[in-house]
């Protein structure tokens, strides 16, 4: 029967299939990782692109908003400055007529003039010297002195038919509050003769603030006017204008006359846009706080980083999905290499993924397929080569026992110890019957037993009772099967390492018993003993020639090898020694079915 192999290793698979220690990063992980970082690099840089752009966009956008805003409330003041310019032409119409209507009349039109409209305080017409020539309201001064000292009055006086805004100031009129003067030189006829005359029309701040607070310039913003001095003529967060002056950035205004910039004032960054009124010198000022102009942008900013972090995240997840799908095949080839590895040639690679992969695939296939021929090519020669060895082993009689033992037969037969020449041959030809048995590997309990038994019968013959042996087989385990020659030479080690340097008489002592799923065979001599690393070298392959038995060759280390290669690693020889107190050997074999002997009587 054949002796059973197991796997031999694998070592001629390559190192690059048996070590993974100190490895780089998986493909999986680069694939993902450059992936990710390739497209997020792109995603940023558009990301930062677009912010630019569009941060651009909407700043520019905004401005343009703020300034048509203030372009728009410049048209409708204008609007309202000619609506004045109107008015004053419909006096000024009346006042040349003045000689064919009555005073009453005139004033009547006049007074329904300003009670039709809101923004009307007063109006009234002064001769150039002072003195009030008509008037819807009376004046509060007490001589035409204080008349011809009014800014208004002089400016007109000097205006030469040009008209002018002035304020704000108090009203001339007895209005309360501040207002807005219009002044202009008109002739006037009294009593049939038309002389010159300064026309006054006093309007209070409802019709320009109603035109300035409805512009949102932001949410906070605002638009105010101002003189071409520099004076406040109108601001809506104030009504006391000495109050205002403390809080307006007046001196930035007056070095910019017209047009648009940014400027920072009491902590704001702000757009200021400075407009000229068309008509008057006033200018109009337009206030934008670009924190509130530039909100929308702060809200695509905003955006646009959500959707950038979404998008990379999903971009993570992709790739590692990708990536995961790419490298799938990888992963299970590199699984099939370990099983590979670990001796398990039971799988067929994957063939699906990349063409590359493929081809890997196949190839390894192909690698495996011839692997596997080799080691059960390897597997066969070392079946033979053992078998020879052992057949070797086993044909290999010690010349120098066979010559002790025929020359102890020739002594007893001179003697006429006639027995005991039976006795000796009997057991030498069983000793024969079973050492040269061909093609029986595998013997019964009882028939390896009997072997040590005539090996010992001749031994203690030729030791002239140098020891005594015993030999315990249960009967129910004497079929029992197990391979051939495994006990003898470890008796033999017992006689020439132990036993042979004893004083007192040797004792060999062999028991079979069963444990478990398993037998055990004790090889007990009370010889001399032996140190550990004597008992260390007898396992050992390649050990010194000085450890070999003086017997038929067949070593220690060649018995234990024999079991595992049979029956498996956990089987073999477990030596157990101790100077001057003897030496046990223990066999292990499995319990296996029984068997009918097989080495027949007669060869």
């Amino acid at each position: 029967m054949p002796i059973p192999l197991q796997p031999a290793g694998l070592s001629f698979l390559g190192l690059t299939l048996m070590k993974r220690e100190h490895r780089p990063l998986s493909i999986r992980t680069l694939i993902a990782i450059s992936t990710t970082a390739t497209i997020s690099f792109f995603v940023l840089v558009v990301g930062l692109v677009v912010t630019i752009l569009v941060s651009g966009a909407i700043e520019d956008n905004a401005m343009q908003s703020a300034t048509e805003i203030v372009t728009q409330v410049n048209n409708n003041l204008s609007t309202y400055i000619n609506d004045i310019i109107d008015v004053s032409d419909y006096i000024r119409e009346l006042a040349r007529t003045s000689s064919s209507l009555e005073n009453d009349s005139i004033m009547t039109r006049l007074e329904a003039l300003v009670s039709s409209r809101d923004d009307l305080v007063g109006i009234s017409v002064f001769s150039t010297d002072g003195n009030m020539l008509i008037s819807t309201r009376p004046a509060i001064y007490d001589s035409k002195d204080s008349i011809a000292s009014e800014l208004w009055f002089s400016r007109a006086l000097g205006g030469e038919g040009d008209f002018f805004f002035t304020g704000p100031q108090r009203s001339s009129l007895g209005g309360n509050g501040y207002v807005i003067s219009y002044s202009t030189t008109i002739s006037y006829r009294a009593m049939s003769k038309a002389i010159p005359a300064v026309l006054l029309i006093e309007l209070n701040f409802n019709a320009v603030a109603e035109l300035l607070d409805s512009a949102h310039l932001s949410d906070t913003g605002y638009i105010y006017i101002i003189s071409n001095d520099g004076d406040l003529v109108y601001h809506p967060k104030q009504r006391i204008m000495d109050d205002v002056l403390q809080h307006e950035d007046l001196e930035s205004i007056n070095e910019h006359v017209f047009g648009s910039y940014i400027s920072t004032f009491e902590g704001r960054e702000r757009l200021t846009i400075i407009q000229t009124v068309g008509h008057t010198r006033w200018r109009l000022v337009g206030i934008a706080f670009m924190d509130e102009l530039l909100e929308p942008l702060k809200l695509f900013r905003i955006t646009l980083v959500a959707i950038m972090f979404f998008s990379i995240i999903v971009l993570i997840i992709t790739s590692s999905l990708i990536a995961m799908h790419i490298t799938r095949p990888l992963r299970e080839l590199e699984t099939n290499m370990r099983r590979v590895r670990d001796g398990d040639f039971t799988f067929t690679a994957p063939h699906y993924g990349s063409k590359e992969v493929e081809s890997l695939s196949r190839s390894f296939e192909l690698m495996i397929i011839r692997i596997e021929e080799l080691m059960d090519k390897v597997r066969t020669t070392e079946a033979l080569k053992r078998q020879r060895e052992l057949d070797a082993l086993q044909a290999k009689i010690n010349p120098h026992f066979l010559y002790n033992t025929l020359d102890s037969v020739v002594w007893m037969a001179e003697s006429g110890d006639n027995q005991g020449v039976v006795k000796m041959v009997t057991a030498l030809a069983s000793l024969f019957r079973i050492s040269i048995a061909k093609g029986h590997d595998i013997i019964t309990l009882k028939e390896e037993l009997s072997h040590v038994e005539s090996y010992l019968d001749i031994q203690s013959m030729r030791y002239r009772d140098k020891f005594r042996f015993t030999i315990d087989l249960p009967k129910e385990l004497e079929n029992t099967p197990t391979i051939k020659l495994i006990i003898q030479p470890i008796v033999e080690n017992s006689i020439y390492h132990g036993i042979k340097y004893l004083q007192e008489e040797g004792l060999i002592e062999i028991k079979v018993r069963a444990e478990g799923d398993n037998i055990e065979i004790i090889i007990h001599d009370n010889g001399i003993g032996m140190d550990e690393e004597t008992k260390a070298s007898l396992t050992k392959k390649n050990r010194d020639r000085k450890h070999l038995t003086d017997g038929n060759g067949i070593g220690i280390e060649n018995i234990d090898e024999r079991i595992k290669l049979s029956y498996g690693n956990e089987y073999g020889l477990k030596i157990e020694s101790e100077l001057d107190e003897g030496t046990t050997v223990t066999i292990t074999i499995p319990h296996l079915e029984p068997i009918q002997p097989v080495v027949k009587k007669n060869i």
